[in-house]
C-alpha cells in the first residue's frame, strides 16, 4: 500500500479539500455576475446524489474524511443552487 495510517488520512484530506473548493470560484463567480446560466441543474443535482451515497458508504465504512467532505461539497452545490434558483428570477 502506497499511503497507511495518518498519511492515507492527510492524502484523503487533501483531496476532500481539492475537490470541495472546486464550487468556491463558481459561487464567487455568480455572486459578482448574477448569472449561473451556463450551470446545469442537472449536473447539481447528480452531484447531490453521488455526494449523498458517498456520506452513505462513508457513514457505513466509519470514516469521518469522506462524510465530511461530501457533507461540505453538498452544501457549497446547495448553495450554488439556490444562487441559481435565485437568480433565474
Amino acid at each position: 500500500m502506497l499511503f497507511e495510517g495518518i498519511w492515507l488520512t492527510l492524502v484523503g484530506s487533501i483531496a476532500s479539500v481539492l475537490v470541495s473548493s472546486s464550487f468556491i470560484p463558481q459561487i464567487i463567480k455568480g455572486y459578482r455576475t448574477k448569472r449561473l446560466n451556463d450551470v446545469s441543474y442537472l449536473l447539481m443535482i447528480l452531484i447531490s446524489i453521488g455526494m449523498s451515497l458517498w456520506i452513505v458508504y462513508g457513514i457505513e465504512k466509519q470514516d469521518m474524511v469522506i462524510v465530511g467532505a461530501n457533507t461540505a461539497t453538498i452544501a457549497l452545490n446547495m448553495i450554488l443552487l439556490g444562487m441559481k434558483v435565485r437568480y433565474a428570477k
